[in-house]
């Protein structure tokens, strides 16, 4: 027996220490206060070179001992009324915790998914937030290469852009995609005019005209190069639908804005019903109490009082 616990005393006797741990190493002091090599590589950006990493080093160590020599001056020579702070920093734990713990609950449980219904109704719910500030416009177009002609047959293109017929429209889009050609033939996107001129040769003089028109417009702008174009340019232009100044928006022109205003409602709504049911549940776990705040006064009146 006493050659065993010989041999287990030699045995523990014998083990390797473990290493130090070298984050925990002081690299400097203040008032009693340590600055450990953690602490210092914990500011030090990972991707800068050795040389940087010293210059770094020196300038935190500088700042942590100025710090340092302030808040000991603060702790010092304030009266201690004045260096009382634990209500302040209790408060400020508090949030940092509520702070860290709603975002996760968010996380965990807000809906994010907002249904195109639901954009319509907010925007049929509030009209006047989301007046249109210029008219915009649905179109269809083909342009055409700078510098060439139209095509011979292009009567049957006009004639396929202002179809109703999917088919028709599906053969055209396929004719354009072969040919290279820039199109949308879909008019399901709502522009300004310069927004759609930004896609479209739109000569400003015509502007008017070709906004009013139900017909397909041939644009052939020609070249200028005074104006920054060498080359002639040339399309076809179909307004389908306008929408002017002053009006409600398309819902898909302010999808964004209502999304915003959507999901900030029900954040809070679910972190009301989440702060409700946690108050509920630590008063059923009998961890709240209230004391009476009614008075000795035979003439108050409270809430459970009958006049």
């Amino acid at each position: 027996m006493y050659m065993g616990g010989f041999g287990l005393v030699f045995t523990f006797g014998c083990k390797t220490p473990d290493p130090p741990d070298a984050s925990a190493t002081a690299v400097a002091t203040a008032y009693g206060a340590v600055l450990t090599t953690g602490d210092l590589q914990a500011e030090i950006p990972e991707d800068i070179s050795v040389r940087d990493s010293a210059g770094w080093a020196d300038r935190i160590i500088a700042d942590w001992h100025q710090r340092r020599a302030l808040v000991h001056l603060a702790e010092t020579e304030l009266p201690e009324m004045e260096r009382d702070f634990e209500r302040e920093v209790a408060k400020y734990r508090e949030a940092l915790y509520l702070h860290a713990y709603e975002d996760r609950y968010l996380r965990e449980h807000l809906d994010t998914a907002i249904s195109r219904a639901e954009l319509q109704g907010f925007l049929e719910q509030q009209p006047d937030l989301f007046r249109l500030p210029e008219s915009v416009f649905r179109a269809r177009w083909i342009v055409f290469p700078e510098g060439t002609t139209f095509p011979k047959d292009v009567r049957g293109l006009q004639k396929q852009l202002a179809s109703k017929d999917p088919q028709e429209l599906s053969t055209l889009a396929s004719r354009c995609a072969d040919a290279g050609l820039p199109f949308d033939l879909n008019a399901e996107r709502w522009w300004t005019w310069e927004e759609l001129a930004e896609l479209v040769p739109l000569e400003p003089r015509k502007a008017h005209r070709q906004q009013a028109s139900r017909r397909v417009t041939k644009i052939n702008w020609p070249a200028d190069t005074s104006a920054g174009r060498p080359l002639d340019q040339r399309a076809l232009l179909l307004v389908t639908e306008q929408r002017k100044a002053g009006a409600v928006s398309p819902v898909e022109r302010v999808a964004d804005r209502i999304s915003e205003l959507l999901l900030h409602r029900r954040r809070n709504l679910t972190l009301a019903t989440m702060r409700q049911q946690a108050v509920q549940a630590a008063w059923a776990e009998a961890a709240l109490t209230k004391a009476s705040t009614q008075t000795d006064n035979p003439n108050r009146i409270t809430s459970n009082d009958t006049p």
